[in-house]
């Protein structure tokens, strides 16, 4: 496996920009409480698609795909929230602070082809 440090970390690969989303509870015109995307935060990421030999058979048997994202470190993101990448909605499903020294985050995301928002 890769070992992350300061060193290593290449900002130069954080090509893509994505933006952290989370739900907020608010009231509709008829008083009835409803879910609504609130963007958290836009950054730079490195995204990487897992291939094939990383992922088991059922899963490149599935419509979805899932990516490795690094970032540099940003507090507050979690699995509640998803990304938005070039219009795809993407399940957070492991957020990794890298050697816990808050300098980057390697984040797991599945994005389902039939999904929206």
């Amino acid at each position: 496996m890769k070992e992350y440090n300061e060193i290593y970390f290449d900002s130069g690969k954080l090509n893509k920009r994505i933006t952290f989303i989370s739900y907020s509870e608010t009231e509709n015109e008829i008083g009835q409480l409803i879910q609504q995307p609130v963007p958290i935060k836009t950054v730079w990421a490195f995204l990487e698609p897992i291939r094939g030999h990383q992922q088991t058979e059922a899963q490149r048997l599935s419509n979805e795909t899932t990516y490795k994202i690094l970032t540099r470190y940003h507090k507050g993101i979690n699995q509640e929230m998803f990304i938005n990448y070039e219009g795809k909605k993407l399940y957070i499903h492991q957020v990794l602070d890298i050697e816990e020294r808050h300098f980057a985050l390697e984040i797991t995301a599945t994005w389902k082809s039939n999904n929206g928002y």
